[in-house]
């Protein structure tokens, strides 16, 4: 599928819609993944399994919504909405790793270097991809 195709396409209202609920999807069933994994690694390190799961579960759902609308701002040519939405994005993408770091004591040292290369390597990806689909 070629660009303009593809703006077209994202250009009418149904498939906006259609592409936010997939994303949403896709985001909740990574948020399930991903509270396996880290109740996995940091449950012996005091991390509460279940108010992880909570706290990332529910930062997801905002999280999808203003990534996407982060999108389609840019897709629009809205400056100023697209930031607000893009800080929006941020806050709600870290949220959950920044309580593994405050509810987790005693990690290791070579756990929490793992954990922030993984957080920089899906950083990195998210903000390549991101740019990528703004142009």
């Amino acid at each position: 599928m070629r660009l303009r195709d593809l703006l077209k396409c994202v250009e009418d209202i149904d498939n906006r819609r259609k592409g936010i609920r997939i994303w949403l999807i896709l985001v909740l069933i990574w948020s399930l993944a991903r509270s396996i994994v880290v109740t996995r690694v940091f449950e012996q390190y005091g991390l509460n399994p279940a108010l992880y799961f909570v706290i990332d579960f529910l930062s997801s759902i905002p999280y999808a919504y203003a990534s996407a609308q982060t999108l389609l701002a840019f897709i629009d040519k809205q400056r100023n909405r697209a930031l607000a939405w893009g800080l929006l994005t941020v806050v709600t993408f870290y949220l959950p790793d920044i309580y593994i770091v405050i509810a987790s004591k005693h990690v290791p040292t070579f756990t929490y270097f793992g954990f922030a290369v993984i957080l920089t390597v899906l950083s990195a990806l998210a903000y390549r991809q991101w740019n990528e689909k703004r142009r």
